[in-house]
């Protein structure tokens, strides 16, 4: 009776998890697994890891740390100087 039975897990070659690893990751999330097979029929499991999440909400406003940094604008004679300077000049 079970083998009617249609599993919603993924199965991915060896291949699709090195020229498409964020599909294999992106199946894995959506359906809690993915089974991966080898030429030789051997398969693995790939999981996600409990409670991995990330940590970050949002990123910092760059305008906002760019504005303290730099409160009036450069000058033309101290851009051309900085920019001579990072070239190497």
């Amino acid at each position: 009776m079970n083998a009617d039975m249609m599993s919603d897990m993924k199965t991915f070659t060896v291949r699709d998890l090195d020229r498409r690893p964020g599909e294999v990751l992106e199946a894995c999330d959506a359906h809690g697994e993915a089974r991966i097979r080898r030429r030789d029929g051997r398969t693995y499991l790939l999981k996600p890891e409990e409670g991995a999440v990330s940590t970050m909400a949002s990123l910092p406003s760059f305008a906002a740390r760019r504005q303290k940094l730099f409160r009036k604008p450069l000058s033309r004679v101290f851009a051309r100087k900085l920019d001579e300077a990072l070239a190497g000049e």
